[in-house]
């Protein structure tokens, strides 16, 4: 089973403006070669997610152990090994100095060695980044988990615009970048001890930046009870594009809620494979717990109002997006307003991905609709012979998981924006951050929006700004009704 590059190199190409087939090319003579210092907190942890995010690019990847005091230990080599062969067995991870001409060199840490373009590490929650010629600061509080998604999330996407080839006015290079996630406009180095357990928290979405918001949690070593819900399985184009998951979980065909359960080993999670409409009747009927807060990780206006009706007391959203799909974003909304109907309005025009899926393979609306049914040789009998030869490579699988799917839809003209692993990172992020600032009471007020594009980077004094309710909106209108609703799920909570 071949690794599916198509949605990194797609982002890539929209991003540079060039064929994919160009960078491609680029790509796969480009190498990348990682280089730590050891002995500082959470390194380990960051080189294991920038080893992952570098893997599921088709470049050479490389990493000098170093020497002395500072190595990287065996066991820790033995992890980053398997890790880059889970996502690709055909480019391995090479260890040893750096061999070949000209490559982009990365540090993790604070003692860069000579060469080195880019070095971050993690100060607390958040990341401090500095080009060559910019030394570090003294760094403020160990590194966490978080503190160590963000700056791999960060150094892996410094290599993209050099990857990728980015042409000028594309992107921005910030010789010194210090952002946390927990407070935006503070300096790293909050570090929260410990960690409030998740209590009633619901994770919407098991995708790209959901599976980031669960490597963050995992890392951070957090505990409690979590619900997660997705409709959908893990697949060969999500290995280069979700934080988790291996060539091996695609092949097994994994449901991305159980995915995201074996990551979280501290956690008990209640995986709910399912849509969201059917876990907010399984809320209702009492056969699921009514969250008090959600993390959303979802990539439709429909899958976020379908969200919103859950009316629980906060949802922190997280996004990607924009012209090329490298913008990220925080979306804090409250069942009074602003709500995610009032940050993400309705597509009224719009055909719903069920309706394209239907027109695409002349499948019935009705068959759709029983998405977690796999395909069968039964279902190819109403459809004509260029139908039945585009829908009978898929028997086996569930007809939800054909539903944004690039292998069915293509990837010309159909608006698809693919995200990255580095990208999405960023976003969980920000939600993850927000969910401990608002979970400790480091954060209170108004609901914040923050987005900032990932190729020029956050921006403390411009990227956050305070949402009010949209008037007309039906968090607005239905107030009462809200309310009821809430009051009555508070009852059998």
């Amino acid at each position: 089973m071949s690794t599916d590059y198509s949605r990194s190199v797609r982002l890539g190409g929209l991003a540079a403006g060039v064929e994919e087939s160009t960078l491609r090319e680029r790509m796969e003579g480009t190498l990348i070669h990682l280089t730590a210092d050891g002995h500082l907190p959470a390194v380990a942890e960051t080189l294991e997610v920038l080893v992952a995010d570098l893997r599921r690019w088709p470049v050479r990847l490389s990493l000098d152990p170093g020497r002395g005091p500072g190595r990287l230990d065996d066991e820790l080599i033995r992890r980053l090994v398997e890790t880059a062969a889970g996502i690709d067995p055909d480019r391995p991870l090479r260890i040893g100095e750096a061999q070949g001409k000209a490559p982009l060199y990365l540090h993790v840490g604070i003692a860069p060695p000579l060469g080195t373009a880019v070095a971050g590490t993690p100060d607390g929650h958040g990341v401090r980044l500095r080009h060559t010629g910019h030394p570090f600061p003294r760094l403020n509080a160990p590194g966490t988990g978080l503190g160590a998604v963000l700056t791999a999330a960060m150094l892996a996407g410094e290599a993209f615009k050099v990857v990728a080839g980015l042409p000028e006015g594309k992107f921005q290079v910030i010789p010194v970048v210090d952002f946390c996630p927990v407070l935006p406009g503070e300096q790293p180095g909050i570090a929260v001890s410990p960690l409030p357990a998740l209590e009633q928290v619901l994770l919407g979405g098991g995708g790209a930046i959901g599976t980031g918001i669960a490597l963050a949690l995992d890392l951070l070593q957090v505990s409690g009870e979590l619900t997660v819900v997705d409709r959908e399985v893990f697949e060969k184009p999500n290995v280069t594009s979700y934080s988790i998951g291996t060539l091996a979980d695609a092949a097994a065909g994994l449901p991305k809620v159980r995915l995201i359960d074996a990551r979280l080993r501290r956690i008990e999670v209640t995986p709910f494979h399912g849509t969201l409409q059917a876990s907010i009747e399984a809320v209702d009927a009492g056969t699921l717990p009514w969250p008090r807060i959600v993390l959303g990780g979802l990539d439709s206006v429909e899958a976020r109002h379908d969200l919103q009706r859950l009316q629980v007391d906060l949802t922190l959203d997280g996004s990607t997006g924009g012209p090329v799909g490298t913008t990220v974003a925080l979306h804090e909304a409250l069942p009074t307003g602003p709500c995610l109907r009032c940050y993400f309005k309705a597509n009224h025009t719009g055909k719903s991905a069920e309706q394209r899926l239907h027109e695409l393979t002349g499948l019935p609306l009705s068959r759709i609709a029983r998405g977690q049914e796999p395909l069968t040789e039964r279902d190819l009998e109403c459809l004509d012979n260029q139908q039945r030869e585009l829908v009978g490579q898929f028997l086996g699988r569930p007809v939800c998981g054909l539903i944004n799917s690039t292998e069915l839809t293509g990837r010309t003209d159909d608006g698809f924006r693919p995200s990255a692993a580095f990208v999405a990172q960023q976003a969980a992020c920000l939600v993850v951050g927000a969910w401990i600032a608002r979970s400790t009471g480091l954060v209170s007020g108004p609901p914040r929006r923050i987005e900032y594009d990932t190729r020029f980077g956050p921006r403390p004094d411009q990227m956050i700004d305070h949402q009010l309710p949209t008037p007309g909106c039906v968090c607005q209108k239905d107030a009462a009704l809200i309310n009821l609703i809430r009051e009555a799920r508070r009852a059998c909570r």
